[in-house]
């Protein structure tokens, strides 16, 4: 015994060890009791008493602070008093049965897939669910930063919490989080100043602690108005303002959702009013639009507005020293922490009970881990179980070449084994996996219009979520996200569609495209689709959904083939530049995608992007206003400049 309890164990083979022994024991035990069995397996804890003490105190803190299974005591009594006994009970262990419809079950699982490549805690939270891995007609890359994870906890649970912001601790009560136009934002109670305010994820720490003091605020929802203030600063004053727009610039503005009023023009184009609820948002909106608009009034905003353009006409005399680039960020090598290796496999231990095989890859793929890593742990769990270890003891699967098997009774991959059935039921969310549902359930309600979001089995799915987790404290709003229902109708039943396309150099064209997917990057609305009108067919083009300016279904009906978005290709030459941002435009590293950052001390930035497009570079830098600039490449750096003067010169027609 003493040569196999002093030897070098698996930590992953040891706290799942215990957590299964905790929760398939008749009592509750010592802690003297559990290591005398499973000294009789490959996982033992050392015999001496102090490394023992202090390695079993970190495996329970693995079991409670990480899986979020309270390992519950009770004193011993007779011969044990004195001592400490441990116990798990299943229902502290097991997620709730919520009963789901086949309707339902298909909702869910469509709204986890659709964060997988992003929220790997998304598939896990499937597997809890008995969910079905395939294809969801959208993807959303919306990242989850720590913070929120802990602040949406915080807010389901009403919990005053302590954080960090700009150097200083602050007291506040979490109400929601909410991803707006590609930035994260925590929505909360600020106890010193008595008033509600709005974060950006990234302004407070990850790290936070639980105030044991009972909330000021009650449960509310906060309305789409109240939202917008916060999350912009917007003035309190909303006004509506008058833009007169171009033929194209009324298509472009066609779907959008602050156009309130037109009236046609002689030339074709319109007068439209726009509700304004933040100045720099509707001058970000009016320059997107460029040559094809100008604002009429108030007068105060066109002078603003020809301001603006005035700054960002001029030459740049001086232009920044960059400092020395960066790394680009990298995925950081080597195994996982524990706690993380745990989570993902407790998912997946009950849930290849209702599988017979599944490729190791395809497993990897949803799970966001590489298929080395999950070999390793599944090679690792089919070593464990209870006492006394043998092979009628162990976990019900085996791993052969690239794929994993479910062992068992009735077993059709011919391998039979007595099962102690040690895992039949699925393991609680963690915090993050819970987000990751609420995440999910949020972005499905996006792609929906009003009727299915508020009735059918959408509905009923989320009532029985909040009933049983919970209220979902996330909200995903992308107020310019056109089409997003009728587009995600589209690509689930495989219809084709005529489009009137316009692109970022302002050429419009017809379109026929065979729809597979919507996504969502950075905040901003895609669609992939084949052009079927193009000579050859051009297979899984991006279109940006914002510039979709007229849509038909044709009545065909085409074959569906699954795709992922896995990340942005250029169709033409890339030129990486190097740009310097005026202070204030800390929304640029939440909406590009941008391939290294360096922020000084004034909140100004200098970044390295890739850029196509001289309009797309132009506008972005215009919108980030003066005395923002290209630093390198020489020759791009008249783009912006020369690109405000043109919009400027309509201002004196």
């Amino acid at each position: 015994m003493s040569s196999r309890a002093n030897k070098k164990v698996n930590p992953i083979e040891r706290v799942l060890n215990l957590l299964t022994l905790l929760s398939r024991a008749d009592a509750p035990m010592t802690r003297e009791q559990i290591v005398a069995a499973m000294a009789r397996g490959e996982s033992p804890y050392p015999t001496d008493e102090d490394p023992q003490r202090q390695l079993f105190t970190s495996d329970k803190n693995v079991i409670t602070r990480d899986l979020g299974i309270p390992v519950r005591t009770v004193a011993g009594v007779g011969d044990e008093a004195g001592q400490t006994r441990y116990y798990i009970r299943e229902e502290d262990m097991c997620v709730p049965d919520l009963a789901l419809t086949d309707d339902e079950l298909s909702i869910l699982s469509l709204a986890l897939e659709s964060l997988h490549l992003a929220v790997p805690q998304a598939g896990e939270a499937l597997m809890k669910f008995d969910g079905r891995l395939g294809s969801s007609p959208l993807a959303m890359n919306i990242g989850l930063p720590l913070v929120v994870v802990r602040m949406s906890e915080a807010a389901k649970q009403r919990r005053v919490v302590r954080v960090v912001h700009a150097g200083r601790p602050i007291d506040i009560e979490p109400i929601r989080v909410v991803f707006d136009k590609g930035t994260w934002y925590v929505v909360a109670y600020h106890r010193s100043d008595k008033k509600t305010c709005a974060w950006r994820s990234s302004q407070l720490t990850d790290e936070h602690e639980i105030l044991d003091c009972e909330p000021i605020l009650g449960r509310r929802r906060l309305s789409d108005r109240e939202l917008r203030r916060l999350l912009h600063a917007a003035e309190q004053d909303e006004f509506v303002a008058t833009v007169r727009v171009d033929a194209l610039g009324a298509s472009l503005s066609w779907w959008d959702r602050r156009v309130i009023e037109t009236e046609p023009l002689v030339d074709g184009g319109l007068r439209i009013s726009v509700a304004v609820d933040d100045r720099a948002r509707f001058r970000g909106w009016l320059l997107g639009l460029g040559t094809h608009a100008v604002v009429e009034g108030p007068t105060d905003l066109r002078d603003h507005v020809v301001s603006w353009l005035d700054a960002a006409a001029l030459d740049i005399d001086v232009v920044p020293t960059p400092p020395t680039r960066p790394p680009s960020p990298s995925t950081r090598p080597g195994p996982r922490p524990l706690g993380e290796r745990l989570q993902r496999l407790i998912s997946i231990l009950p849930w290849l009970r209702n599988t017979t095989s599944t490729p190791v890859a395809e497993l990897a793929g949803r799970l966001g881990v590489s298929v080395e890593m999950l070999l390793k742990d599944l090679e690792a769990a089919s070593m464990c179980g209870v006492p006394p270890y043998t092979s009628d003891a162990l976990f019900d699967f085996w791993v052969e070449g690239d794929m994993v098997h479910f062992c068992g009774d009735g077993s059709p991959t011919g391998r039979f084994r007595r099962s102690r059935s040690l895992m039949t039921r699925s393991v609680r969310l963690t915090p993050r996996q819970a987000t990751a549902l609420s995440l999910g359930l949020a972005s499905m309600a996006v792609a929906l219009d009003e009727t299915q979001r508020t009735t059918g089995p959408f509905a009923s799915l989320t009532r029985k979520v909040e009933e049983a987790l919970g209220e979902i404290p996330v909200e995903i709003r992308l107020d310019e996200a056109p089409l997003m229902a009728e587009m995600n109708d589209v690509v689930r039943e495989h219809r084709e569609i005529a489009v009137t396309y316009v692109n970022g150099e302002d050429e419009i064209s017809e379109r026929v495209l065979h729809p597979r997917l919507v996504f969502v990057d950075k905040g901003e609305t895609y669609l992939m689709a084949d052009d079927v009108s193009a000579t050859p067919i051009e297979i899984d083009r991006v279109f940006r959904m914002d510039r979709i300016l007229d849509t038909t279904t044709t009545g065909v009906v085409f074959d569906h083939r699954p795709v992922e978005w896995s990340g942005w290709g250029f169709r033409g030459e890339a030129v990486e530049a190097v740009l310097y941002i005026a202070p204030g435009n800390g929304w640029l590293v939440d909406r590009s995608t941008l391939k290294a950052c360096v922020v000084n001390d004034d909140d100004s930035m200098f970044v390295w992007v890739d850029v196509v497009s001289r309009t797309w570079l132009a506008k972005l830098l215009a919108r980030c206003g003066h005395p923002s600039c290209v630093v390198s490449p020489d020759r791009l750096r008249d783009a912006t400049p020369a690109w405000a003067r043109t919009v400027r010169a309509q201002y004196d027609a």
